[in-house]
């Protein structure tokens, strides 16, 4: 719940613009990875739950900090425990999840692992533009109501069984990116990670376009509306992973056809100033970030050996977090020196080339 939303009512109590809010986010990102860099690998060590536990201290430390800050100090230092604790959630807990499923049961884990990506994303914009704009203090109400959340949380990571069976001591290092030794799980692994850089950069652009072209191009300043439309990326994104045809996630052209017509679509909306047009991408685009993440997050659980489970599916973590991250950084920088339409637009041309990258990336023909 660390939710970009709220911004627009902490800018002017806080006195900060938009640059202060892009390093707001770096600060998130640099936690995030930093996460995924040293310690969700941990996990293989020293055990899931250890690391998820402490995830779920980081989330309710920096929770804490949101309710008490009055300052861009103490922002930053929630957002940065929010992201330590983003980073470890993601990789530890898939990872947790493949182990008792099986191999035999990767469709299932992929599914609840993208649910619970994408439906938390979209459920937690959508409360907190809706907190935000109706709550009696709305900067408090949501942070209050996710601590309450993180209770359950905690009690599930305490009740829930180890599933590392050889614990060994922690030994703390910064690990490079962790990659299939054999050459075709190499390359497979790097074709789904490139898809879901492609995917997640889609959803960074997406959400750093909506807040401004909403506000200051449809004169829309009701916060919920805001995070009802980003919030809708994300639902459209998880149903359309849990429901689509297997015709759909068999190959990646499907995956990457939506993607490309859902960001051309997204920029002819910004540039006409049409909602439904802007809408309509997003509905497009949805559907590509949920196709790529439900055919991507299957890959490294099937590569992966168990003792470096979590080691890779940090890397496809960090790779994914890394597309969300650049545009909205890259967006808040341009944004102070040439249009925001000529920024978005070379951004878009950027993520649709990424796209198109991956959708046609040859893969290994030897075993080597």
């Amino acid at each position: 719940m660390c939710s970009g939303r709220l911004y627009v009512l902490w800018a002017p109590q806080m006195g900060f613009g938009p640059f202060t809010t892009t390093l707001v986010f770096a600060v998130y990102a640099v936690g995030t990875v930093l996460a995924l860099m040293v310690f969700a690998s941990l996990s293989d060590r020293v055990g899931r739950r250890p690391l998820l536990a402490a995830a779920v201290l980081a989330a309710a430390t920096s929770t804490a900090l949101f309710l008490l800050a009055h300052d861009v100090g103490t922002l930053l230092a929630a957002r940065f425990l929010c992201g330590l604790g983003t980073g470890v959630f993601t990789a530890t807990g898939t990872a947790a999840l493949g182990e008792p499923a099986g191999a035999e049961r990767t469709r299932l884990v992929s599914t609840v692992s993208t649910a619970a990506n994408m439906g938390g994303l979209g459920l937690g914009t959508i409360v907190a533009g809706l907190f935000g704009h109706y709550g009696a203090t709305p900067t408090h109400l949501v942070f209050w109501a996710y601590l309450a959340s993180l209770v359950p949380a905690l009690v599930a990571v305490i009740v829930t069984p180890e599933t590392v069976a050889s614990r060994q001591r922690p030994a703390m290092s910064v690990r490079r990116p962790a990659f299939p030794d054999r050459r075709a799980a190499r390359t497979e692994f790097l074709r789904a990670a490139t898809a879901v850089l492609a995917a997640f950069a889609v959803s960074g652009l997406f959400s750093s376009l909506v807040p401004s072209f909403l506000r200051e191009q449809l004169h829309v300043h009701n916060v919920a509306a805001v995070g009802a439309e980003v919030g809708l990326l994300f639902i459209v994104a998880l149903i359309a992973q849990v429901a689509a045809p297997e015709r759909w996630t068999s190959g990646r052209r499907p995956t990457s056809a939506f993607l490309v017509a859902g960001v051309a679509v997204l920029e002819a909306g910004l540039w006409a100033r049409s909602l439904p047009t802007f809408a309509a991408g997003t509905l497009l685009a949805g559907t590509g970030i949920g196709l790529a993440f439900r055919r991507g997050v299957a890959v490294p659980q099937r590569l992966a050996v168990p003792r470096r489970r979590a080691d890779l599916l940090s890397t496809y973590f960090l790779v994914a977090y890394t597309g969300t991250i650049v545009p909205t950084l890259a967006l808040g920088l341009l944004d102070q020196t040439i249009n925001q339409d000529v920024a978005t637009l070379i951004l878009a041309v950027a993520v649709i080339a990424t796209t198109l990258a991956s959708a046609l990336s040859r893969p290994a023909t030897t075993m080597a």
